[in-house]
């Protein structure tokens, strides 16, 4: 998808941003447990697939056919997800569907008349209990004290006017406050201190760049929801677009085979991603691409399948390293050899790591100290 700088798309917006956005989708992950969620205005689809993870389903949903159709060819295996096209004025749902709607960095891309008709059309999907969030950036802090304006926005609020406006179809309405600064973190090295001292400098601004609305009509409904956090961040989104290829050994491999799908990795950098097979393909081979143009160390621990796998080799790795192969070059390869020409589905399980430029730095120092070793031996 093109970047135009009217939607976020991971790895197009820079850190800072890239922080701003996966911040809002993790700090409410652990709320949405077991519920039925409605990403409105989903864009490209990175944080409906990060609820997924947590949420019982996920749809997305984005008036952009474009967009749809990229988050369609992106997220395809995972089965509590999918996207469709569609309007916030008219959500194609029945009443009392969804547990909770979220709806980040959206609602100022629209005028009045349709921000009206979405905060009636979201009362109605919600259950009677259910849960809107929302968030937009705070007009006096975003534009008018930097005096950026964002071409793409339509109609921005002011706080007073953000909580007016909420009120009118929800009668419990709880705001946070959102900014990025350069911290300095102290912690209990045991982490048992769940609450921490905000300590700031008296020019630092009371109101935050974006506000975070939590909406429902039962007060009860907001109790699992405290999005109260700080998000420590040193690289780009977890979520990377794995691709899997078929061959065989007359062919060699093509973008026509080609697979894509999100690998997200856990936080001890396992992973797991499940690629649906035809049954009928002519196919003893595949190359599994954990990740395009970033260095990373990568391992193929297990391979789940009802064809049969007789071998998995790293195509262009520089060398073992840690916990698995490190592939210093924009395009890590394996390649997995077997029998798959009826085979219905291939999972791989395995280690997945993007490496820090203070990861990489320390590499290079290792690998410089050896060869100095090596000579003067």
């Amino acid at each position: 998808m093109e970047y135009t700088g009217e939607r976020f798309i991971p790895d197009s917006d820079g850190l800072e941003i890239e922080a701003e956005h996966i911040h809002r989708y993790k700090a409410i992950s652990s709320c949405i447990k077991n519920m039925n969620v409605l990403d409105a205005g989903c864009g490209t689809g990175y944080g409906s697939f990060l609820m997924s993870q947590f949420a019982q389903n996920v749809i997305g949903i984005d008036i952009s056919s474009e967009s749809v159709e990229w988050c369609n060819n992106h997220y395809t295996a995972q089965n509590n997800l999918k996207f469709i096209q569609g309007s916030l004025d008219a959500l194609p749902f029945d009443d009392s569907e969804f547990d909770c709607i979220i709806i980040f960095e959206v609602i100022e891309h629209v005028d009045t008349d349709i921000q009206t008709l979405f905060l009636k059309e979201a009362k109605r999907v919600l259950k009677p209990s259910g849960v809107l969030i929302m968030s937009t950036p705070n007009k006096s802090i975003y534009t008018d004290k930097s005096g950026y304006h964002n071409p793409y926005h339509i109609s921005e609020f002011y706080l007073d006017d953000f909580k007016s406006y909420l009120k009118r179809e929800f009668d419990i309405v709880k705001l946070f406050n959102q900014s990025l600064y350069l911290v300095s973190s102290i912690r209990d090295e045991e982490m048992n201190e769940r609450r921490v001292r905000l300590i700031q400098n008296p020019g630092i601004e009371v109101e935050g760049k974006y506000m975070i609305a939590i909406c429902s009509n039962e007060i009860s409904a907001l109790t699992p929801f405290d999005l109260s956090s700080i998000y420590k961040y040193d690289s780009t989104l977890s979520t990377n677009i794995a691709s899997l290829y078929s061959g065989n050994d007359n062919n060699a491999y093509s973008e026509d085979s080609k697979q894509n799908i999100a690998l997200s990795s856990e936080k001890d950098n396992t992973f797991s991603v499940n690629f649906k097979l035809s049954g009928n393909i002519d196919c003893n081979k595949f190359r599994f691409d954990p990740v395009e143009n970033c260095f990373c160390i990568c391992n193929i621990d297990e391979i789940q399948t009802d064809g049969e796998v007789e071998s998995i080799l790293p195509m262009n790795a520089l060398k073992y390293y840690k916990k698995g192969f490190l592939f210093m070059n924009i395009d890590p390869q394996f390649e997995i050899k077997g029998s798959f020409n009826n085979a219905t589905y291939l999972t791989i399980k395995g280690y997945f790591k993007i490496m820090t430029p203070v990861e990489l730095s320390d590499f290079v120092n290792d690998m410089y100290k050896q060869m100095i070793d090596a000579t003067n031996s």
